[in-house]
């Protein structure tokens, strides 16, 4: 009992322990996810690979323009071939053409002057008749030689060269006679005329025949 009524008479209240601090645990950080790592080989692979697109793209694009190339350069020498076989052809043509109008135009004027041989009836008719004709025949003979024959037709160019020359000499021997009064002579000369005037005949016509 205390000495102390005031004392006494106060409860005593029983002591509440000081609550103890809460520890903090320290958590570990959270640490953000890492990220997930590429191979080391993809970056090379996928290098490799446009490499290897490109690449053929390239190829692709180098056969395609060789191909172009290729093509232009075999239509280009078809074409040359073409113009040249073409101017080939005109200048053949050309040459034949100018061969046939010297032709016709000499074989006209020595039909004609023979017509008229075949006629006469007197020595200044057959005379004159037949020194045309020698005229005629020559100039004839003078151009086929001059001319550029074309290759198809120089056999029958040859054969007309024969009859020309058969043609003049036999009018040659036909004049003698006129002019000597030699009548076998100038009958001897009028048919060789006539034999070589045949032989023309068939020159001609093979000549007609190659040059349609």
């Amino acid at each position: 009992m205390s000495a102390n009524p005031e004392v006494e008479g106060i409860v005593a209240l029983p002591v509440m322990p000081a609550p103890e601090p809460e520890l903090e645990i320290a958590m570990p950080a959270t640490e953000p996810p890492a990220q997930r790592r590429r191979p080391a080989w993809i970056v090379p692979a996928a290098v490799a690979a446009v490499g290897i697109i490109a690449s053929g793209s390239l190829g692709y694009f180098l056969y395609v323009t060789a191909q172009q190339r290729d093509g232009l350069h075999a239509r280009l020498v078809s074409s040359q071939t073409q113009l040249g076989a073409a101017q080939a052809d005109a200048a053949s043509k050309k040459v034949t053409a100018v061969y046939a109008a010297t032709y016709i135009a000499d074989q006209g004027k020595v039909q004609t002057d023979y017509q008229t041989v075949v006629v006469c009836d007197t020595y200044t008719t057959c005379r004159t008749a037949a020194q045309q004709l020698l005229t005629d025949l020559q100039s004839f003979q003078a151009d086929r030689k001059a001319a550029n024959v074309p290759s198809s037709l120089v056999s029958a160019d040859s054969s007309l060269g024969d009859a020309l020359s058969a043609g003049i000499a036999g009018d040659q021997e036909f004049i003698v006679g006129l002019d000597n009064g030699d009548d076998a002579k100038a009958k001897e000369g009028g048919q060789k005329v006539d034999q070589a005037m045949l032989s023309l005949a068939k020159a001609e016509a093979s000549l007609g025949a190659l040059l349609k």
